[in-house]
């Protein structure tokens, strides 16, 4: 589930905005705690499970809409170290 979400949410400034945003709603911080209590993935709730599908594909639509862009990065030095 990390993988997933790491490969979502950290691929440009308005995906990291829309988790920001995500992370904001009392269900995700619930299920959040909830899992990191039982160690075990919760939730089984279908309706808030869609609910927040509906309002992360929003989050990202307006994260793009209003994070400024990327800059470039470049570091040939380093880049050259781990070849």
């Amino acid at each position: 589930v990390l993988d997933i979400l790491q490969k979502v949410f950290y691929t440009n400034n308005g995906a990291r905005e829309a988790f920001v945003d995500m992370c904001a709603s009392d269900y995700v911080q619930k299920v959040t705690f909830d899992s990191y209590l039982y160690k075990k993935v919760q939730g089984n709730d279908p309706i808030n499970d869609i609910k927040l599908l509906f309002n992360t594909i929003g989050s990202v639509i307006k994260g793009n809409a209003i994070a400024k862009p990327d800059r470039t990065f470049s570091n040939p030095v380093e880049s050259l170290k781990r070849l």
